[in-house]
């Protein structure tokens, strides 16, 4: 299975009651992917929308463009972990929390920066958040996030103030 060190509020949280899951075609060659990755769909084999990371989403013309349009593409949040590894037998669908806003799912996440390096903040709850990029190339990066104010990119708010000191970390729900 893969290493999946990032393991703080590693479950969704599903408030009232409310269990908003869906599943995807396993990734086709298959990928280590963590629970709580960004999950985009890959619909380029006919009939077959397989799971995508968010990290192999084509970049296009600037990080502004990028986040728009894997915004659009964006599907949810692994469920569960999924690896490469032949000994281990898998399941042809990989579970994953839906992207809808209000479904009561929640999770921690590590704050980047603008540039894309790991940068504790404080914030209001009701901070916007959106897909953080990897700061040594132009991608997006599969778990961590981003501070905000532009709704066209946003994909997270926090749940919560951080209080007065800077965070590492912020627990957010779908926008």
């Amino acid at each position: 299975m893969p290493q999946c060190l990032d393991c703080m509020h590693q479950q969704g949280n599903f408030g009232n009651g409310v269990i908003d899951t869906e599943s995807m075609a396993a990734p086709s060659p298959a990928v280590d992917i963590c629970e709580g990755d960004f999950l985009v769909a890959d619909t380029s084999a006919t009939g077959v929308t397989e799971a995508k990371l968010l990290s192999a989403f084509t970049w296009t013309t600037d990080l502004a463009t990028t986040r728009t349009n894997a915004k659009a593409a964006f599907r949810g949040v692994s469920a569960q972990e999924y690896g490469t590894e032949e000994c281990i037998t898998q399941e042809d669908c990989l579970p994953f929390w839906r992207y809808n806003k209000g479904n009561g799912f929640r999770r921690s996440y590590l704050i980047a920066g603008a540039t894309g390096a790991l940068e504790p903040t404080t914030f209001q709850q009701g901070q916007l958040f959106t897909f953080a990029k990897n700061p040594s190339s132009n991608a997006l990066v599969n778990s961590k996030i981003v501070k905000t104010s532009d709704t066209s990119v946003a994909v997270f708010r926090a749940v919560s103030d951080s209080g007065p000191d800077n965070v590492s970390r912020a627990t957010v729900e779908f926008y």
